[in-house]
């Protein structure tokens, strides 16, 4: 369960006490606001119990006058508790397996939904005696939900993303893994391959995804391609997936580009693009041939979510877009010229912004001093997701971005799959807290636990998860980020 912590405060005294329970144990944390305090553990003889215990504690501090402030007012589970009347919904996919499972609280019960990815699932209701006791079971369900590998995709969509958009960028890119695989859902619906016009399924359930395989020969793609374009699904499909477009990874993305845009007309409801959704067993990140993007900016004005995977070759020349929300970009290396490129777009609606930064040896070359238009907020004003993830430098990053005005715009700072150390983490601690700020992840790091738990104390959700083990190669030690080739 997340840490819950409570203040005091009577013009002479200025306590802080923190609660959490782990299984059967219940963890107190106690002092003066601003020292570390000191930390005791009470042992019960089950789960039950301990929950119980748990709260007797917080009844007897709430009773002389402490105050809780966590983030979210009393929550639990996550850190963010449940919102009445608010419903979260979490993904899980794993080979053929693709599920939904989503929970509503209301008052003394919930209603919990749950199926395959494009159905409308099965609803259960839950009642309880107390709000209390609700909530306790709601926790509950989620930490379970999520210890089991379930990723929280957005709430209720009250950021009018409509059609999930921004909630399905999120989804596909936050999973406390490293491992660079095929996606199984896109702006979440079911990606269905497309081989031939007897691939089209009835119904507005499926995102298309054209691909071949190694077997294949050079003009499969394009013969493909001709013939999805050319069928129904085409014009009403509010996205697509290019998956490998050649048996061997030598071939740039340029001419797939050029018929994209030279067939726009025939993908004129197109939301929303993933270019290069190629798992690592076909081919490795960095081995991608990339092109210019540019292109597709002035081919689908109503473009929302634009992803990318692989850098060699990548380009964002002259991008100017009235109402793309989402921009992703994987790489192993991405180089600061393209960095600047992007730095340098006109995008007035983009709210995610996600770029992978990826090391050195693999052309990423880009510095914090690269990253200062985004960091300043001048690039993309209405952001509130930034990504900077997969990178050898997170250290510098996290030491720069805590002063930076982009601290306080946006309301979740992703800096996972990167190695980020106590350096980094120490720095993160000044992360201001009177700003928008609800989320900070860096899973995939390598910090210790004395600067994990100072992190998790911080008044918004924190994602440490993934802890990565240093190396010692004799001459140095070594870390490495999540994806390097």
């Amino acid at each position: 369960m997340a840490e819950r912590t409570f203040e005091y405060a009577d013009g002479k005294s200025f306590k802080f006490w923190n609660v959490e329970r782990q299984g059967t144990s219940v963890i107190t944390r106690y002092g003066r606001i601003g020292t570390t305090g000191q930390e005791t553990s009470k042992d019960f003889p089950n789960e039950e119990k301990a929950i119980a215990g748990e709260e007797k504690l917080i009844k007897q501090k709430t009773s002389k006058g402490y105050t809780e402030t966590t983030s979210g007012g009393g929550g639990g589970g996550d850190g963010g508790g449940a919102a009445a009347g608010g419903r979260r919904e979490f993904h899980f996919t794993s080979g053929s397996s693709s599920k939904f499972w989503a929970i509503e609280m209301k008052g003394e019960s919930f209603d919990v939904t749950y199926g395959r990815m494009g159905t409308d699932g099965r609803t259960q209701t839950k009642e309880f005696k107390s709000a209390a006791a609700a909530q306790k079971a709601y926790d509950k369900l989620v930490e379970e939900k999520t210890t089991k590998g379930y990723v929280e995709v957005g709430g209720d969509d009250s950021d009018g993303s409509g059609g999930g958009v921004l909630k399905e960028m999120m989804f596909s890119t936050t999973k406390n893994t490293a491992d660079i695989g095929e996606l199984n859902t896109f702006i979440g619906k079911r990606i269905s391959e497309f081989k031939s016009a007897k691939s089209i399924k009835k119904g507005n359930k499926h995102v298309y995804k054209i691909c071949v395989d190694y077997d294949d020969d050079e003009d499969t793609f394009n013969k493909r391609l001709t013939e999805f374009l050319a069928t129904d699904a085409a014009p009403t499909a509010q996205g697509f997936v290019i998956g490998s477009w050649t048996p061997e990874p030598d071939a740039s993305s340029e001419t797939i580009i050029a018929e994209l845009v030279k067939k726009k007309d025939r993908l004129s409801e197109l939301t929303a693009l993933f270019v290069g959704e190629i798992g690592q067993e076909e081919c490795e990140m960095s081995w991608i041939q990339q092109s210019d993007m540019g292109p597709l900016f002035a081919a689908f004005p109503k473009l929302e979510l634009l992803r990318t995977r692989g850098s060699e070759g990548l380009a964002f020349n002259k991008v100017k877009h009235d109402t793309l929300r989402a921009l992703g970009v994987e790489s192993g290396g991405l180089p600061k010229k393209v960095v600047a490129q992007i730095c340098k777009a006109k995008l007035p609606k983009l709210e995610y912004l996600e770029l992978w930064l990826g090391t050195d040896e693999y052309g990423g070359d880009c510095a914090v001093n690269d990253l200062q238009p985004i960091l300043s907020g001048k690039a993309f004003p209405n952001l509130k997701y930034l990504g900077l993830r997969n990178s050898e430098i997170a250290d510098d990053i996290a030491g720069v971005v805590v002063n930076s005005p982009i601290a306080k715009q946006v309301e979740t700072l992703d800096l996972s799959l990167g190695t980020l150390t106590d350096e980094g983490g120490n720095a993160l601690l000044s992360l201001p807290t009177d700003g928008n700020l609800k989320r900070l992840d860096v899973h995939f790091h390598y910090m210790s636990k004395a600067v994990v738990k100072k992190l998790k104390a911080l008044p918004f959700t924190v994602n440490t998860a993934d802890v990565q083990d240093v190396e010692d190669w004799g001459d140095g030690e070594m870390r490495f980020v999540a994806v390097g080739e």
